[in-house]
């Protein structure tokens, strides 16, 4: 039964770790908060459509991203091919032949390429310059989980804050397996965290977590050795022998250290 016990409370941790590296692996563009900025980047969740074409007689090529910074991309019925459902950036080049009356016919898609979903991504913000602090710093988001020919794929968007209530989006270069993106949105202009407002810290966050976990380990511990053994008082508590001895080994661990730092070896000194 104490095997058993073990492998539940293994298990249990398993699972709060990986609900835990899944919901961070996600972020939310309507609540995004970074050195003391907070943005809402919501009004931009809708796909977009950028059309690059390039001549090549006799025929044209014509390059289209799709991009939705917020959620996955919805495409119109009529769109011949597209990316898997929970991708957020796509790349789609489609030849076309080019006739005599200068219409285009026989297209045929020539490559579709994932290049980014909402997992894997980080969020910064650009360099103030000339040491102005009001001044309006870029926000740049990297956003990962695209893959293409087994190469992993990413999108590098730039955020720049701009008074028009229209977009602009400027493809800036395909290279290294990174799209580079420029943005200019009024949504990228965000607004500053007063003191007051701020959310608690990474370090504090941590050891929450850690608080957490450990409430989990000892309630479900004591609830599983009360069903399973009868147990009452101290006998509640999940592995109780190992912490009874558990000051030792902390007394143990520390002689060995300071062993250690004055002879440069672990282990017993002789007599």
């Amino acid at each position: 039964l104490q095997t058993t016990m073990w492998k539940f409370t293994s298990l249990f941790l398993f699972v709060i770790l990986a609900f835990g590296q899944t919901s961070l692996a996600n972020y939310n563009c309507s609540n995004i908060e970074v050195d003391n900025m907070k943005f809402d980047l919501s009004i931009l969740n809708k796909t977009e459509i950028v059309n690059i074409t390039e001549t090549t007689p006799p025929t044209i090529m014509e390059t289209q991203y799709f991009i939705n910074p917020c959620a996955p991309l919805i495409y119109d019925k009529e769109q011949k091919g597209h990316c898997e459902d929970d991708i957020y950036i796509c790349q789609i080049i489609t030849n076309f032949l080019k006739d005599s009356d200068d219409k285009t016919k026989d297209p045929r898609v020539i490559s579709i390429r994932p290049v980014a979903s909402g997992i894997d991504s980080s969020i910064t913000l650009g360099p103030v310059l000339n040491n102005d602090n009001t001044q309006q710093r870029n926000l740049s988001i990297i956003l990962g989980g695209g893959s293409y020919n087994n190469e992993k794929q990413q999108a590098n968007i730039t955020f720049i804050c701009s008074d028009s209530d229209n977009s602009n989006i400027k493809i800036i270069n395909y290279e290294k397996n990174t799209l580079s993106i420029e943005w200019e949105t009024k949504a990228a202009c965000g607004e500053r965290i007063p003191e007051e407002d701020k959310g608690m810290g990474g370090f504090t966050k941590f050891i929450l977590f850690l608080i957490f976990i450990g409430l989990c380990y000892f309630g479900i511990g004591a609830a599983y050795n009360y069903h399973v053994y009868k147990a009452h008082g101290w006998d509640l508590l999940p592995h109780l022998d190992f912490w009874r001895d558990f000051p030792y080994l902390i007394s143990d661990f520390s002689k060995y250290l300071v062993n250690f730092v004055r002879t440069g070896r672990g282990g017993y000194t002789r007599v």
